[in-house]
């Protein structure tokens, strides 16, 4: 019988209801909650979207905010490595037209995800690290590790310890953008303006690139506002700066509405990319980001991009891309169930091609690090050029466990 992405929903709101009976003795602890006692939801809002208290963590080279330890990681207790395990079960249904010729494949299968282990600490006062690397499936029943984040951080190197007036680091990591790509709630549908990559080149703003970049807060100036200035070759590295690399720039304001944070932040992205034998593209990746978290209930948090991406030499042509998201998080009970929901969309002016992609779902959390989640997304691709227009459907069930 022919498995549905409802059915498959249905399946998962079964699932959930079974894992919970079995996690609730779960008493797994992950790396940072571990190393200072205290509950996953001291830093996320719901794991792992961040709060205010984990972006000044994250900023003050994984430290609690006002202090610059000197203990090196050898000698603290307990070690600082930890692991996230996230199998999860799709089923994908896609309705592809092409030139009035309507196709339809249905798919149902188990995507174990792999494992990612975790280590972070400081070397010494000023010196700190971070280190993500995902254990992933190279084939059936092959796995291998990688190395997907590395970075040394100079921390609090102009001003008082701990106020992270400056800081500098170095290595493979994630810009600092105000929505990272892997502290989104959603897990199964990626954001469409960071997918976006006609080049298919290196320089890809939401992605893990080698770089090296200063960044911190600024209070002296404004209070709760935050800067990183980087100079980025790209995600594969090794690539000759004068042929391959970007600059990035963000700023980001934070305000408080009777203790509940409201923020905006702009940034920008731009940079050379060879993408053929003496040929390259200019691409420029700039926007505004909004979060506001409701200051009645505090139980609604409200968050919108807007990113204008232009190339210069797309098949010896010019392309610009218009495009966002609108999302919105709902706290139901206090760190333990949320529901969430998204709207994707992207439009790119020469060719005419439209992204709309619709994405809600609902998360429990047994345990601050023991979860379990059902989405539902859709995508519609509309490419007129290429007279194709592709609909999916993705139902989805996944666990996540943190150790």
């Amino acid at each position: 019988m022919k498995a549905t992405p409802y059915r498959a929903l249905f399946m998962a709101g079964l699932a959930i209801l079974f894992v919970g009976i079995f996690a609730n003795q779960s008493e797994a602890i992950p790396l940072f909650a571990r190393k200072y006692h205290v509950s996953c939801f001291r830093c996320h809002t719901v794991p792992p979207v961040l709060n205010d208290f984990g972006r000044r963590f994250q900023i003050n080279g994984y430290q609690l905010p006002g202090t610059d330890e000197s203990e090196p990681i050898w000698a603290q207790e307990p070690l600082s490595l930890s692991f996230v395990f996230y199998p999860s079960f799709v089923s994908a249904h896609t309705v592809t037209t092409t030139g009035g010729v309507t196709q339809t494949n249905d798919e149902l299968s188990f995507e174990p995800s792999g494992l990612d282990l975790f280590t972070a600490g400081t070397i010494a006062k000023h010196l700190s690290y971070f280190l993500a690397a995902p254990i992933g499936i190279d084939g059936p029943g092959q796995f291998s590790p990688s190395i997907e984040t590395m970075s040394i951080m100079f921390n609090n190197l102009l001003g008082p310890d701990g106020q992270s007036n400056l800081n500098f680091r170095f290595g493979r990591y994630r810009l600092w953008n105000t929505f990272p790509d892997n502290t989104s709630l959603v897990e199964s549908a990626d954001y469409l303006i960071y997918d976006y990559d006609p080049a298919q080149g290196s320089l890809l703003i939401a992605e893990p690139q080698w770089a090296a970049s200063v960044y911190g807060f600024l209070p002296q100036v404004m209070d709760g506002l935050r800067y990183e200035l980087a100079l980025s070759d790209g995600t594969d590295g090794g690539a000759s700066l004068k042929d391959n690399s970007a600059t990035f720039l963000m700023l980001e304001q934070t305000e408080y509405i009777d203790n509940a944070p409201f923020r905006l932040g702009v940034y920008y992205y731009g940079g050379k990319q060879m993408v053929g034998v003496n040929t390259s593209d200019n691409l420029a990746r700039m926007g505004f980001a909004v979060e506001a978290n409701d200051p009645w209930t505090k139980r609604f948090d409200l968050s919108f991009q807007y990113m204008n991406a232009t190339d210069d030499n797309i098949g010896g042509v010019k392309q610009t891309m218009n495009g966002g998201f609108l999302g919105l998080n709902v706290l139901i009970v206090p760190e333990k169930l949320f529901v969430y929901g998204r709207y994707d969309f992207t439009k790119v002016t020469e060719t005419s091609e439209k992204q709309n992609q619709w994405t809600g779902g609902v998360r429990y959390h047994f345990a601050p690090n023991v979860g379990a989640y059902a989405e539902l997304s859709f995508l519609d691709d509309n490419a007129p050029a290429a007279l194709t227009d592709t609909k999916t459907t993705l139902s989805t069930l996944g666990v996540m466990v943190g150790f």
